[in-house]
């Protein structure tokens, strides 16, 4: 086929870049996931090999179902970055998520290849749903309470048909009292003195189970509390206490690109006094900078039962559209009536940073307009050997101070109804900055409702909002003559004019100048959830208009509607998970697009939790649909030769990837104990365009975690195996045949490691190797010492080798102090 498009150069550009491959120094070398449990917070951490070229991490993460991921940032200290996920994202069966590192040179993300494609999973361990069948009403787990008012209250209002109530078994500190309890409709009730017993004060240990008709134990729960005197409770109460820990680390890095110490300390305390409790945090950095946003973050806070405040770099959290994971360095609070509640925050989330003006100036013509000129430009007089032109510097730009406010009051509780609206201002400081450029400003106000029954097994819960955004408040509000010129075109009013004026700036790099006009400005969802019968269903609609921003959550993808559809299934008493997916989505929501792309996706999962000694296994399979509609005279011309000019070619998409999932984890006797896990990614793309930008990836890790029973030893292999193939149509000049070309990114990472411990677990000796083959060529080597003394004092000394092919290798040596009081 012959064919003429782009340019042979492509070709040579492709070849060069895959030689360059060759010479790979991955940043990320290990993420650490504890175990998930499901509705409880997840917080994942990122060991990396070096930080002298990182300014941030980010970890990128999306439920399962969705086709978006959102970010989080991850507090960078030392090599380790850390980021906590909500309770609310942590749902089975899983979670998949890809690391992001911005380094000088470019961005790295985890897995190296096609992340978005082939991410990482955590798998989720569900809760058991027969948990909820037995409700622990008094005392609550955990509780001290007053012995004088001590009572055993179980609620089996939500036990199952199945359940014979009367057969209920209560076991107090292992001694079996069911026969004094009393069953009074759907709540079993015992009081251990109106039979004589005794309690000593301190912890007690209470089992309940549930049996069936046949006296079979259908399901149990253990719960503790704690007894004490009401006096001694108030008396602890009102007694000051406080707790606090913190960590310092020095390190060097001895790298090929250079040599750097880092310093680091982090503190945090929290204590009580009587009904407040109030604490502080801090992480100090030496490399905290002027030309940097910020590396050191401060935080005080003091809250009590309805009333929260913070000062310091906070992370306030208002409906997603609006506000989501930025940080704001001010005051933030809440107010917690349940009838009325305010939530606020106020301050920073950009600091200045001074642009560079360039070495020399330049020189443009006097009658230049603005637009003729780069925007990055200030001008530093008349020239004085050209007549007729003018002198300006240019500058790379700045970033400006950015102010932030957001408040929303709101009605209800949360438990069963809330009702709220938000109202977010960020702006620019224009005079921050002398080297700047395009200084902007957001204004969004929503709102949002909840509303739910049956304990949240029923749920509907929606958001809207509105933004307008300033792209360039340089130049100020709109001067009186241009009001009138406006009224006289537009139609609008001088005093909605004046009344915008008192809101945001106005004048023409305001967008949009009707939010309304096919909803443009606007953004919204509604999900309504049911959790009946051992299944999760829900459902979501969405609308993000194609001009809505907001600078309080700045990568929310905007210019798509759409409808998406989940439900996961418990099957023979949870031992079967089945979940099932579906979503579609479009943009081009405003009719502006010469082509809309059309999004179909569907994931299914299946998840078997056989029992004890028995392999637990996670079988997925998914497809991901894009396709961007071409007319029939467009395709026509496809056959030949694309026409270079047609933006529809350019933007033309058809493609489908498939991809399949395999995960297991295997805990058995051999001996000894191990700890087994494997998991297997494949994502195959199929290009159906011109292009033919095919592309498959297979991501495989393994790993055999052993515990020896007759040494306090610990031994750990892993293998990590990375396959990638990319495809691409070339196109020539020189009306000659396309060539398809193909380039290969492929590598593989062995892991021996050890830990050995010593003086009765106070000391822990750790050893690791760890090579790499194919596009990556290393060798890590990793030694290291844990020693804690008395509980309180933690003492850690690590060393990285790294052999490296082709260049220099690095040495990184850090002693961290831990401790607590």
């Amino acid at each position: 086929m012959k064919i003429r498009s782009i340019t042979f150069s492509c070709l040579f550009v492709l070849f060069s870049f895959s030689a360059a491959w060759a010479q790979v120094q991955a940043v990320v070398t290990k993420v650490n996931v504890p175990a998930a449990l499901e509705k409880q917070p997840l917080t994942m951490s990122v060991d990396l090999s070096r930080n002298t070229d990182v300014s941030k991490v980010k970890l990128w993460y999306r439920s399962f179902g969705e086709s978006e991921f959102k970010d989080a940032e991850m507090l960078l200290t030392g090599r380790t970055a850390t980021a906590t996920l909500p309770a609310n994202i942590v749902v089975p069966p899983y979670i998949e998520y890809y690391i992001e590192v911005t380094l000088q040179q470019g961005i790295e993300t985890y897995p190296l290849e096609n992340p978005r494609a082939t991410p990482l999973q955590v798998q989720i361990k569900q809760a058991d749903p027969k948990d909820q069948e037995l409700v622990m009403l008094s005392p609550e787990p955990g509780e001290t309470v007053p012995a004088e008012d001590f009572t055993i209250a179980v609620s089996l209002y939500f036990a199952s048909d199945a359940v014979d109530r009367t057969k209920t078994r209560i076991t107090l500190d292992g001694v079996d009292v069911s026969k004094d309890a009393i069953l009074t409709e759907d709540v079993v009730l015992y009081n251990p003195k109106n039979f004589g017993r005794a309690l000593n004060m301190g912890a007690h240990f209470l089992k309940v189970e549930l049996r069936d008709s046949a006296g079979n134990v259908y399901h149990s729960r253990d719960f503790n509390f704690g007894l004490s005197t009401a006096a001694a409770i108030a008396e602890e109460k009102a007694k000051f206490q406080a707790v606090g820990n913190g960590q310092l680390e020095f390190r060097n890095e001895n790298l090929s690109s250079g040599s750097k110490t880092y310093l680091r300390g982090d503190f945090r305390t929290d204590a009580t006094y009587s009904i407040l409790n109030f604490g502080a945090s801090a992480h100090v950095d030496n490399q905290e900078k002027p030309e940097l946003q910020p590396q050191n973050r401060y935080l005080l806070y003091g809250e009590t039962s309805f009333l929260r405040i913070q000062a310091g770099d906070a992370f306030p959290r208002f409906p997603s559209y609006i506000v989501s994971g930025k940080r704001v360095r001010g005051l933030s609070g809440s107010l917690m009536l349940g009838f009325l509640n305010v939530d606020a925050s106020w301050g920073k989330t950009e600091r200045l940073i001074e642009g560079i003006p360039a070495a020399k100036d330049t020189l443009f013509p006097d009658s230049s307009a603005v637009a003729g000129r780069p925007s990055n430009s200030i001008h530093t007089g008349n020239s004085t050997t050209d007549i007729g032109y003018r002198t300006y510097n240019i500058f790379t730009p700045g970033t400006f101070d950015r102010s932030f406010l957001a408040v929303r009051p709101s009605f209800g509780n949360g438990d069963n109804y809330q009702l709220g609206f938000t109202y977010m201002k960020s702006k620019d400081d224009f005079g921050s900055v002398k080297y700047g450029t395009n200084p902007g400003e957001n204004l969004v106000i929503g709102t949002d409702l909840l509303l739910a029954a049956d304990d949240q097994k029923i749920k509907l819960e929606t958001q809207a909002s509105l933004s307008l955004v300033n792209t360039d408040i340089s130049t100020g509000n709109f001067t009186e003559a241009e009001k009138d010129s406006l009224v006289q075109t537009t139609g609008v009013s001088k005093a909605q004019l004046n009344l915008a004026e008192k809101l945001i700036t106005v004048n023409e790099n305001l967008f949009p100048t009707n939010p309304i006009d096919k909803l443009s400005g606007l953004a919204g969802e509604a999900a309504f959830s049911l959790n009946y019968f051992n299944n999760y269903l829900r459902a979501v609609v969405f609308h993000r208009g194609a001009a809505y921003k907001s600078f309080g959550n700045e990568f929310l993808q905007t210019d798509l509607q759409g409808i998406l559809a989940s439900d996961y299934i418990r099957l023979f008493s949870s031992r079967v998970l089945a979940s099932v997916s579906y979503e579609q989505k479009q943009d081009n929501t405003a009719s502006t697009k010469e082509v809309t792309t059309k999004y179909l996706n569907m994931n299914g999962s299946i998840t078997l939790n056989p029992g004890v000694n028995i392999p637990t296994l996670q079988i997925g399979y998914g497809q991901f649909g894009r396709k961007a509609g071409l007319d029939q005279r467009t395709r026509d011309a496809l056959v030949g030769r694309p026409p270079a000019d047609s933006a529809s070619v350019t933007s033309s998409a058809d493609e489908l990837t498939s991809r399949y999932l395999f995960a297991s984890n295997y805990d058995f006797q051999a001996g000894m104990r191990h700890s087994a896990s494997l998991s297997f990614s494949l994502a195959d793309r199929k290009d159906n365009t011109y292009k033919k930008q095919n592309q498959q990836n297979m991501f495989v890790q393994t790993a055999l975690t052993s515990y020896f029973s007759d040494m306090p030893l610990q031994t750990t292999l892993g293998i990590l195996y990375s396959k990638n193939k990319n495809e691409l149509q070339l196109f020539r000049t020189d009306n000659k045949d396309s060539v398809l070309s193909m380039a290969e990114f492929n590598y593989t990472i062995l892991t021996a490691g050890a830990q050995y411990r010593m003086l009765d677990d106070q000391l822990r000796l750790i050893g690791l190797v760890s090579p790499a083959f194919g596009a990556i060529s290393r060798v890590n080597v990793q030694v290291g010492a844990d020693y804690v003394y008395k509980e309180r004092h933690n003492f850690v000394l690590q060393v990285d080798y790294i052999k490296n092919s082709g260049f220099a290798d690095d040495m990184i040596a850090s002693l961290i102090y831990r401790f607590n009081f």
